[in-house]
Order: C-alpha cells, then structure tokens, then sequence
C-alpha cells in the first residue's frame, strides 16, 4: 500500500447559509491520480482551493502526516500546486515564467529543462522565448502546468487542465500527468471528460452538492 500523501478529513467550505463544499473526507497516496467529476456549480473548483489553503475551510488536512495549518503558507503553496482552468502568466518570457518557482528558492532550471517540460506538453521549444501574455488559451493552460511541475510540488491540484485544448494536446498533457505521478507526484484533478476520467485517474469521485461519492471502479 501506497504511504498516503494527503488526508482530508470534514473539510467544509460555507457560503452564508450554504455548504458550497460538505464534510468531504478524501486520501491521496503518493503518485495516485485521483478525478472529481460533476456538474457546474457542484463545488469541484471551491473544493481544490480549499486543498490549496486558498478558500477559509473547517476540517483537518494533513500532508505526509503533518497538519496543514502548522505548515508556513509559503512552503505549503510551494508543496502543494494549484493550476487554475485560466491561470495568469506572469511578466516576462515563457521560460521567465516556468523558471519562476525554483528562482524563488535561489534555484535554477537550464534552458534544456525548460525546453523539455515545453516538449512534454506538445508545446513548441523556441516557445520559450516567446512573451507569456502573447499565448492563446491553451499555452497558457499548458504553460501554467509546465510551471507548476518545475516547481517540484508533492501535490498537483488541477481544475479542468484539458478545457482548452484540441483532442491531440489533450492527450500529450494527459500522458505527461501520468508520467508525473508514476514519478511520485500525487494528482487531483478536476476532469468533465468522462472517457479522460477514467483513463488518467487511479479513483474516480463524482462530486454532488458539495459532497463527494466514489465512482465504480
């Protein structure tokens, strides 16, 4: 069995009078895919801010054990990665951008590995020189993620990562998602795609008026 990542336990999220996310209970081993499926408005996305410490939340989450709240929000953040459905680019180039956790921590990445994690997610290479807010929806989506893996999370919280892309792209990013996680990186992934569900995710939630419901296998 798997050394379990993640645990959440009661988490609720209340808008006034209204549980937008409801006593969920979820675990995250390490290197597992997990999906949540459901329709718009269900709390799929308030659920993975939640995860992310970003949305006031009641409950408990642990990470490798340790309670959140006694991580330092910054190194949290750092270990635990949002990639929003629309995420903003920072200034400067594409590789400014995909280089910009690990500068944070006085590190750096070769042009090489950039150019890598760009070819990973069908991007072009010479992409990296190119200003991140001249990118079409999809580079940026792609982008965003390409920055978040450079960034070494242990936890990779995605909101529809495919949502802009043609069925080609979708497969290359999907295909990388996987090879992050047989690598250890643990995912949750938001996914409105059925088919892409249940071929990227090791466990499959359907999520319901702000509760989660495991899915069949």
């Amino acid at each position: 069995m798997h050394e379990q990542r993640l645990q959440v336990r009661g988490m609720t999220v209340r808008r006034a009078e209204r549980r937008v996310v409801d006593n969920v209970d979820l675990d995250v081993a390490r290197g597992q895919i997990v999906s949540v499926s459901g329709p718009s408005g269900c709390g799929k996305s308030t659920l993975l801010r939640g995860l992310a410490r970003l949305e006031p939340a009641s409950g408990s989450v642990l990470l490798d054990g340790s309670d959140a709240a006694s991580i330092p929000f910054a190194d949290y953040r750092r270990r635990v990665s949002l990639v929003f459905q629309e995420s903003p680019m920072f200034e400067g180039t594409v590789a400014d951008n995909i280089r910009f956790g690990p500068a944070l921590r006085g590190e750096s990445l070769d042009d090489e590995r950039v150019r890598d994690l760009l070819r990973s997610l069908s991007l072009e290479p010479d992409m990296a020189v190119r200003d991140a807010h001249e990118l079409s929806g999809g580079e940026r989506q792609r982008v965003a993620l390409a920055r978040a893996i450079a960034n070494d999370p242990d936890v990779l919280l995605l909101d529809e990562p495919t949502s802009a892309l043609d069925p080609a792209a979708t497969d290359e990013v999907l295909a990388q998602i996987a090879r992050v996680a047989e690598r250890g990186l643990s995912v949750v992934a938001v996914l409105h795609v059925e088919a892409q569900a249940r071929v990227l995710s090791d466990t499959r939630y359907r999520m319901k008026s702000g509760r989660l419901e495991l899915e069949a296998a």
